[in-house]
């Protein structure tokens, strides 16, 4: 009952902001479409033939503009928490009201996020995470100030204090120990957006939208002005094409350098806090013992400089609804890399000897992929003959790719340690102890059975899905050795 609540406390208005900006961007698509669709024809013009569509248009979307703007209003009024016995207790709903209690103890980790609508008037955004493996968060308080954060996580350690047996004085501040493991510097900041994959994604979005706008852009006019630049000769289009590549690479490297800003990992009372970025700041809690394993990911350009990126592989999330990993160090030297695991995971043996993929599997590591290649090649040589022939160039790339897996096909078996290493573009490095494993999958197909060749796939808890690791096509009496060391009691 709302008599025996203490201390029930709201989030700031400024959660109203945010909880529409949240909906005006899931309604951005929709509104493109129907405004493409209509080809923006559209007038105020009271003769025009348009005029009375478009107030129908304007008064359906005000009408939309103040529910949203209501439900936005009355979604604040009613989301409220409070303490009481030992636990976070949130109100909210719009018709039906929902209670939720979340046992201090149980919350693993307080992830924090701070946008341009937090930082001006002190508040964050605070996602409470329990040991469950849903998808969501347990809660998430989208605009409190510091104070009242910083209550949620006092209130935290005082129910966990409370479980410790023969512990009568909690911890103070000054007896925690913080230690920084790692902070980017701005060197290694801008090769990281230099070497990152966002200006592929912005190429993609970039023609993504593009197709979407056939109706408004005159592409045919515009290619018809193409063709009369080629004239002028094949430097001046290579120009345009460079300066295009060039801004796109920039923006890419401002994305970049913006969202991991100041990244920088800190060891404090058995869990590591990850801050970054500039415009946003986001600060993410992991407990140690949540961690299954990690993996070590070198994409083809770092790999040849020797730099590296480490992900956490991490029961429960990380926290950020659109990444799927934790990243422990965005962009690092892989003998620093080394060095940082080895103080965090002494556990773990990070230098061994691997046992490679055999010879007789090199043949399958080059044909197999081809199966997927072959019919869309011959298809396109018969149909679009002699052009389709030009398909057949597709071939060799993916043979020196799958070379290349193959030459970097390893595992190890180190004690109660499973390392494996693989690569389908990038090189990983899969690195988990046997009490993580959820499950390890033998895999054998009829033709590999003659050769007495098989696979194995590893499964580890991760987040909402879980996360993978592969050994691919080795000899049968290794994968035999993997599935024996994984029996119970072995």
């Amino acid at each position: 009952m709302m008599s025996e609540q203490r201390n029930i406390q709201r989030l700031h208005p400024v959660s109203i902001v945010v909880n529409l900006i949240k909906t005006i961007k899931s309604m951005i698509i929709p509104l493109v479409i129907i405004l493409v669709g209509r080809g923006f024809e559209y007038s105020l013009n009271p003769t025009n033939e348009n005029y009375y569509s478009t107030l129908i248009f304007i008064g359906v979307g005000l009408l939309i503009i103040i529910s949203v703007i209501s439900l936005a209003i009355i979604r604040w009024r009613k989301f409220v928490y409070w303490f009481e016995d030992g636990e976070l207790r949130v109100e909210y709903g719009l018709v039906i009201t929902k209670k939720r209690y979340i046992p201090f103890e149980r919350i693993q980790s307080l992830n924090y996020k701070e946008s341009i609508f937090h930082r001006p008037l002190k508040l964050v955004s605070v996602t409470v995470e329990t040991a469950s493996d849903q998808k969501d968060a347990e809660a998430e308080l989208t605009a409190v100030s510091r104070q009242q954060a910083e209550e949620i996580e006092y209130q935290m350690e005082i129910a966990k204090q409370q479980t410790i047996e023969n512990n009568k004085e909690p911890l103070t501040e000054n007896q925690i120990e913080k230690t920084v493991i790692y902070k980017v510097s701005n060197k290694e900041l801008i090769l990281l957006a230099s070497t990152s994959s966002s200006m592929g994604i912005l190429f993609s979005a970039i023609a993504a939208i593009a197709t979407q706008f056939n109706e408004i852009i005159p592409y045919e006019e515009i290619y018809g002005e193409m063709q009369n630049l080629i004239k002028f000769g094949v430097l001046f289009i290579v120009l345009i094409v460079l300066a295009v590549v060039l801004v796109s690479w920039f923006v890419a490297i401002a994305i970049s350098y913006f969202a991991n800003y100041g990244f920088q990992v800190i060891e404090e009372d058995n869990k590591l806090f990850i801050s970054k970025g500039l415009l946003e700041k986001k600060r993410l809690t992991v407990p140690m013992n949540r961690i299954q394993g990690i993996t070590i990911i070198e994409n083809p350009i770092r790999q040849i400089f020797g730099y590296c990126r480490v992900v956490l592989i991490s029961a429960g999330g990380s926290g950020e609804s659109n990444e799927d990993k934790t990243v422990l160090l965005p962009f690092v030297k892989k003998s620093t890399a080394i060095k940082v695991l080895a103080q965090l995971f002494p556990q773990y043996n990070l230098q061994q000897n691997y046992i490679k993929a055999p010879r007789k599997s090199l043949l399958r590591y080059l044909l197999k992929p081809q199966y997927y290649f072959a019919i869309p090649i011959v298809l396109c040589s018969i149909y679009f003959y002699p052009i389709g022939l030009f398909s057949c160039v597709v071939i060799p790339p993916v043979l020196l790719l799958t070379y290349w897996q193959y030459k970097t096909a390893a595992f190890s078996i180190n004690g109660y340690q499973l390392t494996m290493i693989y690569r389908l573009f990038s090189k990983h490095t899969f690195i988990t102890e046997k009490k993580r494993i959820q499950s390890i999958t033998q895999k054998q197909s009829f033709f590999a059975e003659r050769k007495d060749i098989a696979s194995a796939v590893v499964h580890v808890m991760s987040g909402n899905s879980g996360e993978q690791a592969y050994a691919k096509h080795f000899d049968l009496h290794e994968i035999e050795e993997i599935m024996a060391w994984y029996k119970p009691n072995h």
